[in-house]
């Protein structure tokens, strides 16, 4: 390894070795030098770069060491006139002032040329930082034209990022990335050095420029064995894909693309590299058969025996070619439903930024008032004439029975069920204490028929209501303002909890009581390692006073947008029906979807904390069983083995906690729609789902699962995911949300619908990691707009 010095001295000695990229004119002299003839150093300066725009930049001593980096530690002035030696001498004096009193005499100052017409500026990990993956790692910016951005983070533009793997870049497309991988990798052989971070500039003729180039400094942090075990589970990916991407038998469509948001989402509920337990549980309680089983019971097509989510190196991704079938009337022509399908896929590919938001931006799901202009917008010449007739026609009378509790897939038949796990759930008091798994099978059975399944049944009629709400604004009837008193005036479960908090804090009610409730929520609705409410001993102890006081509001529209409303549904042959009854249906959707999803996931609670308690009785503790799927708890009441069940569960424990660290590891992107998505991970947008038309400025507060509940009054939230465990949240009077999960139709954003709370639902990974150090936030939802103001 070439011995790394000042950033001067090691852009100085490798300056004559690149031939693959360029380092600016430089000059380099000490604090000692200057302090003895700072007249001579300006001299010298104007005599080596005339009528120039230079930087100052700093070069410490220990700046850029081996084992520490102390990145950003000083000052850099940019875009001073070599000709103004006055601006020069306050450059170099703030570059020096921020050594600190006790400066090292020995440190330098670098002078440079700026970088002219710069295209694209940035830093290049050779490795991953946090693990030591082998990927190159590219945070840039291509917009601004500034070289600072990036190292600075103070930019919108500042955090593009693009993961390519080490030994795959032949998989670039782009001309200029391809310059740049190449020059990075010069600069590599020449340090002789595969850990290095280098800072970057790339001109419009398409010249890379190098500024800086460091040790990585992280590698004591590093685990070989995972590092090691990447190539292996990236080929395994391949494989699988190669299958995947080619057309199934009774399945319409000739390709997919994978997406860890859309449809049943996830990354949102359960983590984008989930432990085992969380995995196999929503595998088993939604995405293997209860999702599609719901959906035929609505009408809709069954791609039967499919299941919805893969696991992609440890990741869940879902199989949009399996979403768009199964939002298509059973009935429909083979044909159109084969086009669809292709479409569908097709337009994800080419927007990639819609993929939590595909039941209302790519697919049409459903009937609505505006159906004719979703066609055409949606569809387009996709389909003939007459094929958008015969289109239409059948999701009219799929929805038909819908709207009119008619149908199998009721809101009625739906929360019936939902009502009979309730009283079952009610009597599962003696469950709670079994520590031998006996029971373990009857409430997974009803938590699926009972639960999931009708919950998934409700989850569509939640979005039924909401795509038919929305399609009355398109129409003109319903104003922006009317949509937000309408899911203001609905209440529900979330409603009841922000109340009884209130109660509780003015000891009009019970802990106990308030626990018997809702103590079965966790912030991790499938994480065993995540705490319920009623494990928490500082739950509700803060101030009443901080509390959000809710008002019931009445749902009110003038007679003649109910003229226009029963109009529309006459039109339409939905003659059973009136305004009344529409409204009614849509506020009953809502309100069941959240029910379902509360009663339901008492039974997750239960299934966690029973399995907890048979690990007491084992000696394993929530962060072993964590690793341990559902399946090999099951196979504990149903197969002996000669190994005590401590140990053999141990073994399983520790073997995928390795395999989830390599999850961990490696970078998927979040739409995954061809092989080389799995080695070049490009920068994907996520466009957030604004709720409300309102505006936020404020502090801003993180919070994670699991940890004591904080004072959150008149902050800026920022969460994860959109679990319902977080619905404490809302009993206070935060100032709006942020979610890095989450669409349009999803528990936060009907929750902040209903509580009137500006949010910005599902920003993305690398919007939402920018906003963690953010002190203070603005939300801005009627520009879609998110801006730190620190």
């Amino acid at each position: 390894m070439r011995k790394f010095q000042t950033k001067a001295q090691t852009l100085v000695g490798i300056k004559s070795k690149l031939k693959k990229s360029k380092i600016c004119e430089s000059l380099v002299f000490s604090v000692k030098d200057w302090y003895s003839s700072d007249t001579k150093v300006i001299n010298l300066i104007q005599s080596k770069f005339k009528n120039t725009q230079i930087i100052v930049r700093s070069s410490a001593m220990g700046e850029d060491g081996l084992l520490n980096s102390m990145a950003g530690a000083f000052d850099s002035v940019k875009n001073i006139s070599s000709n103004d030696s006055g601006h020069l001498t306050t450059g170099i004096e703030t570059v020096i002032k921020s050594y600190g009193n006790n400066c090292n005499q020995k440190n330098e100052i670098l002078i440079q040329s700026m970088v002219p017409n710069v295209s694209m500026s940035g830093v290049v990990f050779t490795h991953e930082l946090n693990h030591g993956s082998p990927y190159y790692v590219i945070n840039y910016d291509d917009i601004s034209g500034l070289t600072d951005t990036v190292t600075s983070g103070d930019s919108e533009y500042s955090n593009r990022t693009l993961f390519i793997h080490r030994k795959s870049h032949k998989n670039i497309r782009s001309n200029r990335f391809i310059k740049l991988i190449t020059s990075i990798k010069e600069v590599e052989k020449i340090m002789n050095s595969q850990f290095l971070d280098i800072e970057f500039a790339i001109d419009e003729d398409h010249i890379v420029y190098i500024l800086q180039v460091r040790a990585i400094t992280t590698q004591k942090n590093w685990n070989r064995s995972i590092v090691k075990s990447i190539d292996s589970t990236l080929n395994g990916i391949n494989i699988l894909l190669k299958n995947k991407f080619k057309p199934i038998d009774g399945i319409y469509g000739d390709n997919t693309v994978f997406g860890q948001m859309p449809d049943w989402n996830p990354a949102e509920m359960i983590g984008r590299a989930p432990r085992a337990l969380a995995f196999s549980l929503y595998e088993k309680l939604i995405t293997d058969d209860a999702w599609r089983i719901a959906r035929k019971a609505m009408g809709y097509f069954d791609p039967i025996g499919q299941p919805l989510m893969v696991s992609l190196g440890g990741q869940p991704f879902i199989d949009t070619r399996l979403s768009f079938q199964s939002y298509l009337p059973k009935n429909l022509d083979p044909g159109i439903c084969h086009k669809l399908v292709n479409a569908w896929v097709d337009k994800l590919k080419e927007n990639p930024e819609l993929h939590d938001k595909i039941e209302f931006d790519i697919a049409i799901t459903t009937y609505s008032f505006d159906i004719d202009e979703r066609i055409n917008h949606l569809i387009g010449n996709i389909l003939n004439k007459k094929e958008k007739k015969i289109f239409k026609e059948f999701f009219l009378e799929l929805t038909i029975p819908l709207l009119s509790g008619e149908s199998r897939g009721s809101i009625d038949s739906a929360m019936k069920k939902i009502d009979e796990l309730a009283k079952k759930q009610a009597s599962l008091g003696s469950y709670n204490n079994d520590p031998n798994l006996n029971q373990l099978n009857a409430i997974i059975h009803d938590c699926i028929n009972l639960g999931t399944i009708p919950f998934s049944i409700l989850a569509r009629h939640g979005f039924i209501a909401k795509t038919l709400l929305y399609s009355l604004v398109h129409k003109g009837v319903l104003s922006d303002d009317d949509v937000s008193q309408f899911f203001s005036s609905v209440s529900t479960v979330a409603s009841e909890l922000v109340n009884d908090m209130n109660l509780l804090q003015s000891k009009k009610l019970g802990i106990e009581k308030f626990m018997g409730k809702y103590g079965h929520l966790r912030p991790g609705t499938y994480d065993i390692s995540s705490p319920r409410y009623d494990q928490i001993p500082e739950f509700g102890e803060m101030d009443y006073q901080e509390f959000r006081n809710i008002e019931s509001k009445k749902f009110e529209i003038g007679k003649s947008q109910k003229k226009e409303i029963d109009g529309l549904l006459k039109d339409d042959g939905l003659t059973d029906l009136d305004s009344d009854n529409l409204f009614r249906y849509m506020a009953d959707a809502i309100k069941g979807r959240e029910y379902g999803k509360f009663v339901f996931s008492r039974s997750v609670s239960t299934i966690l904390e029973i399995i907890a308690r048979f690990g007491e009785q084992h000696f394993l503790s929530r962060d072993e069983l964590s690793h341990i799927s559902i399946n090999d708890f099951l196979s504990v009441i149903k197969h002996s083995d000669e190994e005590e069940i401590e140990i053999r569960l141990r073994k399983i424990s520790k073997k995928n906690e390795e395999l989830v660290n390599v999850s961990s590891a490696i970078r998927l992107p979040q739409v995954l729609y061809d092989y080389s998505g799995i080695f070049v991970i490009p920068f994907q947008v996520s466009q957030p789902n604004f709720i409300t038309n309102k505006k936020a400025s404020s502090k801003s507060i993180s919070l994670k699962s699991g940890e004591d509940p904080p004072s959150l009054v008149n902050k800026l939230v920022l969460i994860e995911n959109a679990d319902p465990g977080f619905d404490w949240i809302f009993s206070q009077k935060i100032s709006g949300l942020i979610t890095k999960y989450g669409g349009a139709n999803s528990h936060m954003a009907i929750r902040c619908a209903e509580f009137n709370i500006p949010a910005a639902i599902g920003c993305g990974e690398q919007r939402y990691e920018s906003l963690l150090n953010a002190k203070h936030i603005m939300l801005d939802c009627s520009a879609s707009l998110i801006k730190i103001m620190d």
